[in-house]
């Protein structure tokens, strides 16, 4: 049934509260930050319920939610994205007469996207080029 996980996040996220109150009362300062365990637990909330909720019920900043979320999703793109590879096959061909002294540079990634460079006479700056395209994999 597709309300079930809602019905399981109100009570987690009561339990929640507890943990945040618990804290709040127990910390040393009053601006000591909240421990990652807990930001995590709310942002795992933001999944099930809508982050204002959220926010209000564990008495958090609306604003400092929303980074936390973000925060914790980039940090699950850059996990997930795979190393640059670490040998790369650059292939240039010199065209015959019809474009004098032109060079084409074809480079594909592991995922299957490809990179054509045509230039002529000077080539551009490819360490940068070729690390842009690995890069945004």
């Amino acid at each position: 049934m597709a309300t079930e996980p809602f019905l399981q996040a109100d009570p987690a996220l009561a339990e929640l509260a507890a943990q945040f109150e618990q804290w709040r009362r127990t910390r040393a300062t009053a601006q000591e930050r909240i421990p990652p365990a807990l930001w995590d637990q709310a942002v795992v909330l933001t999944t099930m319920l809508p982050r204002s909720q959220v926010a209000k019920r564990l008495r958090l900043s609306p604003t400092d939610l929303k980074k936390q979320c973000l925060a914790r999703q980039r940090a699950l793109v850059t996990d997930t994205v795979s190393p640059p590879p670490g040998c790369l096959e650059v292939t240039a061909h010199e065209w015959g007469t019809a474009v004098p002294n032109a060079t084409l540079i074809a480079v594909e990634r592991p995922d299957g996207a490809r990179l054509r460079l045509h230039y002529r006479p000077a080539p551009p700056p490819l360490g940068t080029v070729l690390r842009a395209f690995l890069e945004s994999a």
